[in-house]
């Protein structure tokens, strides 16, 4: 548990929130790679598609934080911020935001791979 700590997931609250099932928390956690749909995020602010932008990075922070993926959560609430802020005034700005998610969940998403194929192994 202490890798996934490092890359900023806060497993003894996760945990907890899983009623103090780990294998629980595992299962969903392995999954978080196949949710965060960047690219979508991505192409919806580079059409200034509002309903769609709001709703997939909503539903990110939403995800991250129920799994305490807390530097991925926080990345995503800054997005969320500047956009309730400004919509997409500073789309520059956005886009650093959403680049900063990004970085944080390849860190997360790179350990999960190994923990994965360690688990193969």
């Amino acid at each position: 548990m202490k890798r996934l700590d490092d890359v900023g997931i806060d497993t003894e609250k996760a945990i907890a929130r899983f009623m103090g099932n780990t294998a629980l928390f595992l299962k969903f956690v392995r999954r978080l790679p196949d949710v965060l749909r960047f690219r979508e995020i991505r192409t919806a602010l580079q059409q200034e598609d509002d309903e769609t932008f709001y709703m997939l990075v909503h539903t990110l922070k939403g995800t991250a934080a129920n799994l305490s993926a807390e530097n991925v959560a926080e990345c995503v609430q800054a997005i969320l911020v500047e956009y309730r802020t400004s919509g997409f005034k500073h789309m520059r700005k956005l886009e650093g935001l959403l680049r900063e998610a990004e970085v944080e969940s390849e860190k997360l998403s790179e350990l999960l791979r190994q923990m994965d194929e360690a688990l193969a192994d």
